[in-house]
């Protein structure tokens, strides 16, 4: 465990306590107990990175170093990072995730108008058919496969692969294609079952 101060009594007894164990600190002479052999543990000394040990002024420990003091790095955000595939993709799967909650709320709407009778309906229906409604399913779907490809590409990397840079950019172009092509094909594939015949 380190160096071990040990304590003597004052007086002619000599009986001495326990020794105290420093863990590795270093041990300096009590003030007023010369001759009386008792130590105490104090706190290493600091010391620059030179080795030099820092003066006292006050009996505060001044550190100051003679190298020049660089200014810290800023943290990677917005303003200062190079825009690339990967970074909007994992931007857009940050948004995409937000969109999905979203289309929660629709649902929620839609089973609430169901439970609301025939006429509740139709008018949910209605909404849904307009054009904003048809962009917002749209979107919700992209969304959807967006979220899906990405967080395959996820569970690729938690295995320790992909990480490569042309890797990492070409698959963050596949997770693109295959998102707008996926929801494309998707709601093609409604329009053939008369999904839209009403509207």
């Amino acid at each position: 465990m380190g160096e071990v101060a040990s304590r003597s009594g004052v007086g002619g007894g000599g009986a001495t306590t326990p020794p105290v164990p420093t863990c590795g600190r270093s041990t300096h002479p009590i003030k007023g107990g010369e001759g009386t052999g008792r130590r105490f543990v104090d706190t290493p000394v600091p010391r620059l990175k030179d080795g030099r040990e820092p003066e006292r002024d006050g009996g505060r420990a001044m550190a100051e170093s003679s190298r020049p003091i660089r200014e810290r790095p800023l943290s990677p955000h917005l303003q200062v990072w190079r825009w690339h595939v990967t970074l909007a993709v994992s931007i857009a799967h940050r948004f995409a995730g937000i969109g999905l909650y979203l289309g929660l709320l629709l649902i929620a709407g839609w089973a609430l108008a169901v439970a609301g009778g025939p006429d509740a309906f139709a008018s949910y229906a209605a909404l849904l058919a307009s054009p904003v409604g048809l962009v917002v399913l749209f979107l919700i779907t992209l969304a959807g496969f967006f979220h899906m490809a990405n967080g395959i590409r996820h569970l690729v990397w938690d295995l320790g692969f992909g990480f490569k840079p042309k890797t990492a950019d070409f698959t963050a172009w596949v997770v693109i294609v295959f998102a707008i092509l996926a929801a494309i094909a998707f709601w093609f594939r409604m329009a053939a079952f008369g999904a839209f015949t009403h509207v």
